[in-house]
């Protein structure tokens, strides 16, 4: 349809909904509605035989009401009777023939019902109909059933919700379908906010629909898992055998890896409606994942059979795959479903994103360019597109197997940081599980954390994701994207590439918990203050109701109640990787891994391996609960509960008859040193630190210990107790800051270099670490050191240019970059003219200049001396070659002396060159 079509109709509506209104009172349908809803009560509780028998009833009564068509229609639907379905629009299509909600709906049955040339008749003569007599289908159920069939052609989503939607609801604010339909408009736009406010409107109209609590689940289901999953029960319990919601709750079962779960879900699904195309749809990714592919292409056959050219099936089975990181069969799917229908947009869109995260950077651009064309209203194309103009702005810095996208300024401050760290990560993985990369990896690192979510998930959000990685590609946040408190950027690029190397070493078919225990196990393997290490909270849940047995670990990540039952899957993951490796061996596990690659599911494959899996989460259950009660040194007192509402005094009394509680001995120590007690403040910490001695927590007992030792001026135990800090802390800015202070006094400049690099590895884009790194690396004549140091000090936009320049310039003299050197001295005397050191330098580099290129000449005739003539070419015949002189003797008294390169000098700022000074050497 035409916009000039929309206008007709905008142009009538008005009109025709004045009459419409009048419509609405007429007598006796208040009688008629009464049946009616009782038939619709029976359809919501998923009554679903009873309903068909109470409508067909009124049907065959030839009731002039669609009302009864539409849902008698519905009923037969949901049951799978698609040819009875269109039989009823047969039935009564003469009498209804303004109804086009009852002609969608026959267009939707006729192609299920194999019957495409038929469905596509009456889908063809709408456009004839309405310019017709548009004003035959403007009340308010053709409103919203022509907005879907708008929506469907491609035309405005804005234009559709003006000229239908709001005209529907002006015309009857209680009428739910239209509030219904608004919000499936949102949610399929990712307006989740504008999805949530219908519903609700449409909610108090009709609390008892389980349409709407579904909707609900989907509308919070990507800010609020709790929500989402009171309203998927809520759902379910309206109705429980309401199909959307079943078929939800199935994918969120899938997303766990609860697969035989799921597969009973479908089962129930499949009672009311045996050839249910998402259904079959879902099991065929069931079949997928656990490896039996005869059995994927029997349960597509099943899901196409009642509409062969239907594309929501591939597109189905392509995005749960995706879901698993299985992006190249992703692809192939969602090509099919392109092939059988070219327009299905969101096919193409998923296929553009995973296009990207494949690397396949061209095509996958050019598709996010035409659904964005296609559909100006879909955020996250519009974002992708926004994203895409930032990254061609990025610096690329492409070396062995990388291909690294960071800000141009980052790039130069510590890009070849990033380089050294993926460098050593990729020798130090590859070879330890015996894989070799082979495509070039992709890192992108964002300095604003919008721009992470974008390119990782397509909206905004995801704010406690540090990187991603897509099997070829990684996305990280910069430290500038984190604020105040950043993460340790090589942490976590070390934790993504090894899932580059795990997650393609399987072929991307391992479970999430496999994935992300051995990411975060090789991060402590690197660096034992990396990673995530034992903790109260973690001891607690372990100990409590929040462990998960092994075999169900993947279900963890699933909706996570809270960020800290996220962060405790990660935790108890490494902790069951630990456990495989401890008490299985290395070489069992590579062999799990080389399994999943060749594609045995993962049950199997850990069956054959370790066993039986009953028999393994008991022996998991017992380790972990060991590694839990190792937290402490003596075992704690948690018998005794802790009052809510404590005085100091009473506290005191507390802890004395409770020393080992830990929780109230943390508390007595937060509240003395509130008070600035110090003594009694130090005493209680030291008790805490001799419990558990490993305490690294932000606001800590190793933290606070060292804040009052440097109160009570006692540096050496400070210092110790800032270096077990650091130690057991891989982020910690201000301890590393002050380390770098006390080794800086004390003049260890092998220390200083030391902490500098810890610090640098969590905030490279502060001056201090660079600052005391050069100064560190001057003392130890270290020039190269000093070189990168001075050079990122020079991107952090200092006050003193000119001096660092200066510095920068005498390092690279000293490595004997000269011209290097003299670029920078250059750049110094810009800023201070009068900079007598610099002058000297620059001097300095002049001479070295000249004596290079003196001794390149030297060589040069040297290397052109008579013995090279011997080997000239034979004359011509006929011509007598001449025979060489003898060679010349070399003078005994003369005694040639190396050149020796003269000293820099040291800045000194106060003592510039007077006005006209001549430059002396």
């Amino acid at each position: 349809m035409r916009l000039s079509q929309l206008d007709i109709l905008k142009s009538r509506l008005w009109l025709v909904l004045l009459f419409g209104m009048f419509l609405g009172t007429l007598p006796g349908a208040a009688a008629k509605a009464a049946d009616l809803d009782e038939a619709h009560a029976l359809f919501q509780q998923g009554e679903y035989d009873q309903c068909i028998v109470m409508t067909q009833a009124e049907v065959d009564r030839g009731i002039w009401h669609d009302g009864w068509s539409k849902l008698l229609m519905r009923a037969l639907m949901v049951k799978g009777q698609y040819a009875q379905a269109a039989e009823v629009y047969t039935k009564v299509a003469e009498k209804f023939s303004a109804s086009m909600s009852l002609r969608l709906m026959a267009v939707e049955a006729l192609r299920y019902s194999g019957k495409q040339a038929e469905a596509r008749v009456l889908y063809n003569q709408i456009p004839t109909l309405i310019e017709n007599a548009p004003w035959r289908f403007s009340d308010r159920d053709n409103s919203v059933a022509l907005g879907g069939y708008f929506l469907n052609q491609g035309e405005d989503p804005r234009e559709v919700l003006a000229i239908f939607y709001d005209a529907a609801l002006k015309s009857d604010p209680k009428f739910v379908d239209a509030h219904v339909a608004i919000a499936e408009l949102a949610l399929s736009k990712n307006d989740y906010q504008e999805a949530v406010n219908s519903l609700k409107q449409a909610e108090k109209l009709l609390p008892k629909d389980p349409r709407i609590q579904y909707l609900l689940a989907k509308a919070w289901a990507s800010s609020d898992s709790q929500k989402a999953t009171g309203h998927l029960q809520k759902a379910l319990e309206l109705n429980p055998r309401h199909p959307e919601s079943l078929l939800l709750q199935c994918e969120e079962l899938l997303d766990g890896e609860q697969f035989d779960e799921a597969e009973q879900v479908i089962d129930e699904v499949l009672k009311l409606n045996a050839l249910q195309p998402k259904a079959w749809a879902l099991r065929a990714v069931i079949r997928h994942l656990k490896g039996e592919y005869k059995e994927e292409g029997e349960c597509r056959s099943k899901a196409l059979s009642t509409w062969a050219q239907n594309p929501a099936v591939d597109y189905e089975i392509g995005k749960k795959l995706s879901r698993f990181y299985r992006f190249n069969d992703a692809v192939q799917y969602l090509r099919r479903a392109i092939s059988l229908d070219a327009n299905y947009m969101p096919a193409r869109f998923q296929l553009a994103q995973d296009l990207l995260r494949l690397n396949a950077a061209d095509e996958g651009w050019t598709m996010v360019d035409q659904v964005s064309a296609a559909d100006k209203y879909n955020v996250v194309a519009a974002n992708l597109r926004t994203l895409r103009e930032r990254l061609a702005q990025f610096t690329t810095i492409e070396t062995d197997g990388f291909i690294i996208r960071m800000d141009q300024r980052e790039a130069r401050i510590y890009g070849q940081r990033v380089v050294k760290l993926l460098t050593e990560a990729k020798r130090v993985l590859c070879e330890k599980y015996d894989f070799k990369i082979v495509d070039p990896v992709n890192v992108e690192i964002f300095p604003q954390q919008s721009d992470f979510a974008i390119r990782t998930f397509g909206l905004p959000g995801g704010a406690g994701f540090l990187g991603v990685c897509f099997g070829k590609l990684i996305t990280a946040n910069s430290p500038a994207s984190q604020g105040d408190s950043p993460s340790n950027w090589e942490s976590v690029l070390w934790h993504e590439f090894c899932h580059v190397v795990t997650l393609q070493k399987t072929n991307n078919r391992m479970p999430r918990w496999l994935s992300e225990g051995l990411s975060v196990s090789e991060e402590l393997q690197r660096d034992a203050s990396w990673g995530q290490s034992m903790t109260p909270i973690y001891r607690e849940m372990i100990l409590g109701d929040d462990f998960v047995p092994l075999s169900k670990l993947s279900s963890a990540f699933l909706q996570p109640p809270t960020p800290m039952h996220l962060q405790f899957a990660y935790f108890e993951s490494s902790l069951a990787v630990r456990y495989m490796i401890e008490q299985h061996g290395l070489d069992r596990l590579k062999k799990l891994l080389v399994d999943l690659g060749m594609g045995v599911p993962m049950q199997d494959a850990v069956g054959r391996i370790y066993g039986d899996a009953d028999i393994l989460d008991a022996d998991f259950k017992e380790y972990v609960t060991a590694e839990a009660k190792k937290l402490y040194t003596e075992e704690p007192d948690e018998s005794t509960e802790l009052p809510a509402r404590i005085s100091l005094a009473d506290l005191k009394e507390f802890v004395q008859a409770h020393p080992k509680h830990y929780k109230a001995a943390r508390q007595l120590a937060a509240k003395l040193a509130a008070d600035e007690n110090w003594p009694e403040a130090l005493a209680a910490l030291e008790r805490l630190d001799k419990l558990w001695p490993r305490d690294a927590e932000s606001g800590g007992v190793l933290e606070s210990l060292a804040a009052i030792y440097r109160k009570l001026d006692r540096p050496a135990e400070e210092l110790a107790t800032l270096q077990r800090l650091v130690a057991n802390s891989s982020d910690n800015v201000p301890a590393l800051s002050r380390l770098i202070e006390l080794a800086r006094e004390a003049e260890k400049w092998d220390d200083v270099s030391t902490y500098c690099e810890q610090l640098l590895a969590v905030q490279p884009l502060i001056s201090l670490g660079h600052t005391a790194l050069a100064e560190a690396a001057l003392k130890r004549d270290d020039h190269a050191a000093a070189a990168e140091a001075y050079a990122a000090l020079l991107e952090l936009q200092p006050i003193d240019a000119g001096r660092l320049h200066y510095e920068l310039a005498a390092a690279r003299f000293r490595l004997g970059d000269l011209e290097g050197a003299r670029q920078h001295v250059l750049l110094t005397l810009e800023e201070t003219p009068r900079y007598r050191s610099a002058q000297q330098l620059l001097v300095q580099i002049a001479d070295r200049r000249l004596a290079e290129r003196q001794a390149a000449t030297d060589s040069g005739l040297r290397t052109l001396s008579l013995p090279d003539l011997e080997s000239s070419p034979p004359a011509p015949e006929g011509i007598a070659k001449p025979a060489p002189p003898p060679p010349a003797k070399p003078d005994p008294a003369a005694k040639p002396e190396p050149a020796k390169p003269e000293p820099v000098d040291k800045p000194d700022a106060n003592k510039p060159a007077a006005n006209g000074a001549s430059l002396e050497k």
